[in-house]
């Protein structure tokens, strides 16, 4: 069974005070387009050089403005809250250690970042923020 499946059986349908401009498959749908930005910087299909400072804040993509804006508001009570700010944290510090290495090329080192450091925080990205919906949702 898929994790949003999973999600979808798990929990109701939300309480009008915990609805949010943002939904999990949004969320989800954003950071893997932030993987494909990624892909593409590294074989050179990216029209748009990424900046690595700016790829490594986490309150500059709309999900880092969603949690410290109206995500914070909703959810900055639940302890799940904290845990996906930290891991979304995580994974954009993850995201511009992959396009360092490419830039100094070090394309080994970046491709193995890929597989194994950017994904496994990927997987708690998506984990955590599962878990922050879900809480949202009791």
């Amino acid at each position: 069974m898929a994790l949003l499946d999973w999600f979808d059986k798990k929990v109701d349908e939300p309480k009008p005070e915990a609805l949010s401009s943002f939904n999990l498959q949004q969320l989800l749908d954003t950071h893997h387009a932030l993987k494909e930005k990624l892909l593409k910087e590294m074989d050179g299909t990216n029209r748009k050089n990424l900046n690595v400072t700016e790829l490594s804040q986490d309150n500059l993509c709309a999900i880092g403005k969603w949690l410290y804006g109206e995500g914070k508001d909703l959810y900055g009570h639940l302890p799940e809250y904290e845990a996906a700010r930290k891991v979304h944290a995580e994974l954009h510090l993850c995201a511009g250690e992959v396009l360092t290495q490419h830039r100094i090329g070090n394309e080994e080192g970046a491709q193995a970042l890929l597989k194994t450091k950017y994904r496994t925080t990927s997987n708690k990205n998506q984990m955590e923020f599962t878990r922050l919906f879900s809480a949202a949702k009791a």
